[in-house]
């Protein structure tokens, strides 16, 4: 690991560097590597249905802000770190959209993403919101959405 300097300190006549450790690009990596996944398997009511089925674009544990609060923030000019809040995703549900009459999908299936803890709810009641309603950390920091 690289060392950073953050200050000169002075005891008793002697200077001393104080250093922080800060892990190399060979650190990153590894620590990446660590990360674990656990797959969750789904298994769809109607698999040979006109409709595909969608991947799921988030994950449980992922932290994520709601869209319409950064875009608030963005559009009048207030600071979304004060303002904002992130948010972890506690579960996730695929909908498969079907009539009583028909024998496969009316719509095509999408996921549905409860989070705790949003504004006027208790911090153990699940809020759902659809994929579109949020941002990852990783998106807002390349502004690719």
């Amino acid at each position: 690991m690289a060392q950073q300097l953050i200050q000169i300190v002075e005891h008793q006549g002697f200077f001393y560097p104080e250093c922080k450790e800060e892990p190399d690009r060979s650190d990153l990596v590894e620590i990446q590597e660590k990360k674990k996944e656990i797959v969750i398997k789904v298994q769809p009511s109607f698999p040979d249905d006109f409709y595909e089925y969608p991947q799921c674009k988030y994950a449980l544990g992922q932290k994520v802000v709601i869209a319409d609060d950064w875009y608030y923030c963005q559009e009048n000019e207030i600071d979304f770190e004060d303002e904002s809040q992130f948010y972890t995703i506690s579960a996730i549900e695929l909908i498969e959209p079907t009539s009583r009459t028909s024998k496969g999908l009316t719509m095509p299936a999408y996921f549905m993403f409860g989070i705790r803890g949003v504004k006027n709810k208790s911090s153990y009641e699940l809020t759902w919101f659809p994929e579109s309603e949020f941002l990852t950390l990783d998106e807002l920091e390349s502004k690719e959405f």
